[in-house]
């Protein structure tokens, strides 16, 4: 701002050259912006008792007329006259002019600078000398004079503030794109950056579709925090549910601004913009002014940019938080996993899953329930109360078993009870046989949906273990890498994917290598955990192959990765190697072309696993283009597959579900499928699964009955 005030310094002077009139600029608590120009002061004499004295009459002045507009005369004692013309170069600040002193021919004559009795003296009377008498004609050209004067003073200082409003508006865009900070720290900066808003607030989605005003700065904000919306009701119900900003201008008798004026605020243009958090509608920020009747396009842009931001911002926390959750939750998944691995009984196993479950959810309770026989359970709880636990327990044993004392059901379940908290009850499942219950006090419902999946991951985890304490079999590596994949599924589904699809690729590669059957099945373990670090798996895998499967494999897309020049690479193992070359594979889209670029594969497998891919495209290709003979031939050959495609009574199905089903019709056992259909035993159990809850089955008898049912005869 330091530029343009001495520009203005600099017309301020000639002005005052040319006119013989003292000109000075002040802010609205008449405080100087300038120096004096002209003789109004003595030299030298711009501080102290003087310069305090004259601040003081503007200031008076200034409040008696800071409704003014335009220029005005102020008659500052008997027949001398002061001109003020008000500069606004935004909307927030008001500066003002002040060009004198005239003095009226007749009162130089016989007042001396008196000052009217009751009224403050005005020190103009120091500078008596250099003030310059006029006569009654030369008030209007003065007056013209200054609000010209003061118009070009408002120009040049408006310059500067506009580009400090835009420094400001991108400095915010910016904070708001890093995340964080409260909604009332946004709320408070909107209103602080956009002059035009007089007031700008935000209305929080709240249970049942009502927005409640949670974050307002500006006029009335006492009456007004805690006003709600309902959809639809008001300026902002209707920006809710159309979801779409909107900008209104002259709306002072606008009946929708009745809830507003009616609690003290009197808004003449309105703002209502929709803010998202993750495709979910967090609120409506809203705002406008009591003064402009319009708001500007500029103003409008920015807003709606801000409001973009603002969601960008929200989403982006939203993501880090369900990071910093994985994360947490991923971390506690592999201390527990270490910890009920090294336990030494089941009851130390039960502490472990109580104390994981009370800190991770931090509900009033958790409980492990452990069935000992038909009628005695052994019970290990935090939070509850003697004769509670025993009265709950009870009522778990009866809700998880049958009279046959079979098991009721594999899936986690909610128990809402009078009384109780919501509590997630989670089976100890292994091997279709209930150990226990573990049992975790919520503090709300909605917690059961978010923790549901992982809890039941940890009590397979720890089902296993306890049927090894009770020496009831011996808890194999697969369990390990089954339950590590699973978790992988639940934190990322599309690595899980594609761990699947690598091993569906490398169990017939490594066969079309006649590697031995322990390697294969290494690989094959190996490919559903490879998206795991190895540090992250030492301790959890009890295989030493495996993990050198997994520490070849990331040693090689380590040297790939980071772009390293292509060189000797250091010998890796097959089965590191193998899984690399598919790994890349599928990222490249399964071009072969693009496996080129592997160098620490050796060549020698690079062209062995293109022959292996080219000899399935090309029994793939004499199926597709063998023409109508070929067709009729592979009908023909396909002839003994039931035909399950146009049963309009099933369920739908994918059309590999279908398959599946249709060899189970035939009666193939899982593996025999796998082997028809050159895809892992593991891929048809979760096609199996697919199947049984699309159907509403539990088992092979009950979907080959309802294929029947649906009118297919073999």
């Amino acid at each position: 701002m330091e530029h343009q005030l001495s520009q203005v310094q600099s017309l301020l002077d000639l002005y005052a050259l040319e006119s013989g009139l003292s000109v000075l600029l002040t802010n609205d608590r008449g405080e100087w912006l300038t120096r004096p120009s002209g003789a109004i002061v003595p030299p030298n004499s711009e501080t102290g008792a003087l310069r305090a004295g004259i601040e003081s009459h503007l200031q008076q002045l200034i409040q008696v007329f800071s409704s003014v507009r335009n220029g005005i005369v102020c008659d500052i004692s008997p027949g001398v006259r002061l001109f003020m013309a008000p500069a606004r170069p935004n909307k927030r600040q008001t500066y003002y002019l002040w060009a004198g002193c005239l003095v009226d021919e007749r009162a130089a004559s016989r007042t001396q600078g008196q000052a009217t009795p009751g009224q403050a003296h005005f020190p103009w009377s120091e500078a008596w000398p250099s003030v310059r008498q006029n006569s009654a004609a030369d008030t209007e050209k003065a007056l013209a004079q200054t609000g010209r004067l003061a118009a070009i003073a408002e120009g040049l200082l408006e310059q500067e503030y506009v580009q400090e409003s835009h420094f400001r508006r991108t400095e915010l865009l910016r904070r708001l794109t890093t995340g964080g900070g409260a909604f009332g720290e946004w709320v408070a900066a909107m209103a602080e950056t956009v002059d035009e808003a007089d007031f700008v607030g935000f209305a929080a989605k709240t249970e049942g579709q009502r927005f409640v005003i949670r974050e307002y700065a500006g006029p009335a904000a006492e009456a007004l925090q805690g006003l709600s919306f309902s959809l639809g009701e008001g300026f902002v119900g209707q920006v809710a549910t159309a979801r779409k900003a909107a900008f209104w201008d002259y709306v002072a008798q606008d009946p929708r601004t009745f809830v507003f004026t009616g609690r003290g605020l009197y808004p003449t243009s309105l703002f209502c913009v929709p803010v998202m958090r993750e495709r979910e509608l967090a609120g409506v920020l809203f705002g406008g002014s009591v003064t402009e009747p319009s708001i500007g396009r500029e103003t409008q842009s920015f807003v709606q940019t801000f409001a973009a931001n603002w969601t960008m911002g929200i989403t982006l926390e939203a993501v880090r938080a369900d990071r910093d959750t994985n994360f947490t939750r991923l971390s506690t998944f592999v201390e527990t996993c270490g910890s009920i691995n090294h336990a030494q009984d089941a009851k130390r196993l039960s502490y472990i899953l109580v104390d994981m479950s009370l800190n991770l959810v931090e509900g009033p309770f958790s409980c492990v329930v452990l069935k000992q026989s038909d009628h005695k359970v052994q019970l290990v709880s935090r939070g509850l109360a003697q004769q509670q636990a025993e009265r709950y327990v009870k009522e778990v044993a009866a809700r998880w078993s049958k009279p046959d004392g079979g098991a009721a059901g594999l899936e986690a379940e909610l128990c809402e009870q009078p009384g109780m908290p919501p509590v997630l009850e989670c089976p100890l499942y292994y091997q279709n046989e209930l150990l226990g219950v573990w049992c975790i006090a919520l503090k709300h419902a909605g917690q059961f949906a978010l923790y549901r999946d992982y809890m039941i991951i940890v009590a397979q985890a720890g089902a296993s273990v306890i049927y090894g304490l009770w020496e009831k079999g011996k808890v194999g590596r697969g369990d390990a890498v089954q339950l590590l994949n699973r978790a992988l599924g639940y934190w990322d589904s599309y690595a899980h994917e594609m761990t699947h699809e690598a091993q569906e690729l490398a169990l017939p590669f490594a066969r079309s290598l006649k590697l031995p059957d322990s390697e294969i099945k290494h690989i094959g373990e190996a490919c559903l955990i490879y998206p795991y670090s190895p540090a992250f798996l030492t301790g959890l895998l009890p295989s030493p192959e495996q993990m050198e499967i997994i520490g070849d494999f990331h040693a090689i897309t380590r040297l790939l990765e980071e772009g390293k020049a292509r060189g000797s690479a250091p010998a890796f193992g097959v089965g590191g190697q193998l899984i690399a070359l598919i790994y890349f594979y599928l990222q490249f889209n399964r071009d072969l072309q693009a496996l080129d670029q592997l160098w620490a594969v050796t060549p020698e497998l690079r062209t062995a696993f293109r022959s292996f891919c080219d000899s399935r495209e090309v029994v793939e290709s004499e199926i597709v283009i063998g023409g109508e003979e070929a067709a009729a031939s592979r009908d023909n050959s396909a002839s003994d597959l039931p035909d399950i495609r146009n049963l309009k009574d099933l369920p739908p199905l994918s059309a590999r579900e279908r398959e599946v089903l249709g060899q189970v019709l035939q009666g193939k056992s899982n593996r025999e499928i796998a082997e028809q259909l050159i895809i892992s035993e593991h891929t048809v159990k979760n096609h199996m699964t697919n199947i049984f809850q699309k159907l509403g089955v539990t088992d092979r008898a009950q979907a080959i009955a309802m294929v029947y049912k649906a009118g297919w005869n073999r």
